[in-house]
C-alpha cells in the first residue's frame, strides 16, 4: 500500500526537525499538510505545480543568515486546487499562525500589507495564486510568509520605498517581469520582497550601473565572487535562469539574486563542492551548511535537489548563499497522460525563487 505523501513529508520533517534541534513544525503545520498532499506519495499529479514543476510543490532552504533554521515554502490546498483557492488557504493560514504566534500588531500590519492580494479578484492569468512558506528555530516558529501572484498592474500598491526600487530595476532592465511578492511576519517585524524575472541572459556586470542607484553598488565584487565560483566561473547567467528580488529595510535596499538552476543547460557537475570551496572564506557558515544537510537527509538518501542559489546583499552586507533544495521523495512517477505537459525552465518562471 502506498504511503499517503503528507505522512511521509510529516514524518522528516519531525526527524530533521530534532536533529536541527528546533521547534517540530508538524503540530503547527499538520492539517496544512494533510489537505495539501492528500495523495500517495510518488502520484504523478504532484508534478503540475508552479513551486517546484515536476515535483511535489514542496522546498527546504538553507539560509546563511538562519543557518540552524528549518526553512520550507509549499504549494497549499494540494495539486488540484484553483489559484483562488490557493491565495485563499495561504491568506487563511498566515493570518493564523501570525495571530497565534506574534500577536495583534503583527495580524494587523500583515491584513494591512497583504490586502490588495487578499481581497481583488484572482485574475483569468493566475498561474498559482500564492504559495506559502514558514521558518522555525528552537523557540517555535519564527516566520510565516505569504508569496501572492504579482502583476504589472498591482505595482502602485507595493509601498513607496518598493516602488522606486523597482523602477530604478526596470529602468535598468526594461524586460524583468513582475512575478509575485512576499509577506513575511516574524517576531520583531514584517518585511515585504518584490520578485522580478529576467527571461534573457544576464550578465552579471550590467547590473552596476543599477546597483548603484539602489545604493549596493558597492557589493557587486562580492555577487561576482560568490556566483562565479559557485557557476563554475559564468558571469553571464543563461535565458531564464535569474530572479531578482527587491526589499526594504532599516539599513537600505536589500537586493536577492536567484539563480534558476533547471534553466542552465549545463549546470556544474560539482555544485555542491564549489559551495563549500566558496564558504571556506566563512569556515562557520561552511559548518553550518553541512550540518543542515545532515539533519535535512533521511537515513536512506540525500538532501535533494539543489534547485536554486541565491545570494542577498544590502549596504553593510556582502553576498549571503540561500539554497534550495526539492527532498528527493518529492520527485513523482510519471503522470498519467491525460495530465499537461510539464513547462520547461524557459516557459515557466514561476520556479523556486523565495527569501
Amino acid at each position: 500500500m502506498a504511503h499517503r505523501a503528507s505522512d511521509v513529508v510529516k514524518q522528516r520533517l519531525s526527524v530533521a526537525a530534532r536533529r536541527l534541534g528546533v521547534a517540530d513544525p508538524v503540530p503547527h503545520l499538520g492539517s496544512m499538510l494533510d489537505r495539501s498532499f492528500p495523495l500517495p506519495l510518488g502520484d504523478g499529479r504532484y508534478g503540475n505545480n508552479s513551486l517546484s514543476p515536476g515535483a511535489m510543490a514542496l522546498e527546504h532552504s538553507f539560509s546563511e543568515l538562519s543557518p540552524n533554521a528549518l526553512r520550507l515554502d509549499m504549494e497549499l490546498a494540494g495539486p488540484d486546487a484553483t489559484p483562488q483557492t490557493r491565495r485563499e488557504e495561504t491568506s487563511r493560514e498566515v493570518r493564523r499562525l501570525t495571530h497565534r504566534n506574534f500577536g495583534q500588531e503583527a495580524l494587523r500590519w500583515f491584513d494591512h500589507r497583504s490586502e490588495p492580494w487578499r481581497t481583488a479578484p484572482v485574475d483569468g492569468d493566475a498561474r498559482f495564486g500564492a504559495f506559502f512558506g514558514a521558518s522555525f528555530d528552537n523557540w517555535g516558529l519564527n516566520e510565516a510568509k505569504a508569496y501572492y501572484e504579482l502583476r504589472s498592474d498591482q505595482l502602485d500598491t507595493l509601498p513607496p520605498n518598493l516602488q522606486h526600487a523597482v523602477r530604478v530595476a526596470r529602468g535598468s532592465f526594461p524586460q524583468l517581469q513582475p512575478i509575485f511578492t512576499s509577506l513575511a511576519c516574524g517576531r520583531r517585524r514584517g518585511a515585504q520582497r518584490v520578485y522580478l524575472f529576467h527571461p534573457g541572459e544576464l550578465r552579471l556586470l550590467d547590473m552596476e550601473p543599477m546597483m548603484h542607484r539602489l545604493g549596493v553598488g558597492h557589493q557587486l565584487p562580492s555577487i561576482l565572487a560568490a556566483l562565479g565560483v559557485i557557476t563554475g566561473g559564468r558571469f553571464t547567467l543563461p535565458a531564464g535562469s535569474a530572479v531578482m528580488g527587491l526589499r526594504d529595510t532599516p539599513k537600505g535596499i536589500e537586493l536577492k539574486l536567484d539563480v534558476l538552476l533547471p534553466a542552465f543547460p549545463d549546470p556544474p557537475r560539482q555544485m555542491h563542492g564549489l559551495i563549500q570551496l566558496h564558504l571556506a572564506q566563512r569556515p562557520e557558515s561552511q559548518r553550518s551548511l553541512r550540518n543542515w544537510m545532515q539533519a535535512m537527509s533521511p537515513d536512506h538518501g540525500n538532501v535533494g535537489d539543489m534547485s536554486v542559489v541565491g545570494v542577498k546583499v544590502n549596504p553593510k552586507m556582502p553576498s549571503r548563499l540561500t539554497i534550495y533544495f526539492r527532498p528527493t521523495e518529492a520527485r513523482p512517477r510519471p503522470a498519467h497522460p491525460r495530465h499537461h505537459r510539464m513547462p520547461s525552465p524557459l516557459e515557466d518562471p514561476y520556479r523556486s525563487i523565495r527569501v
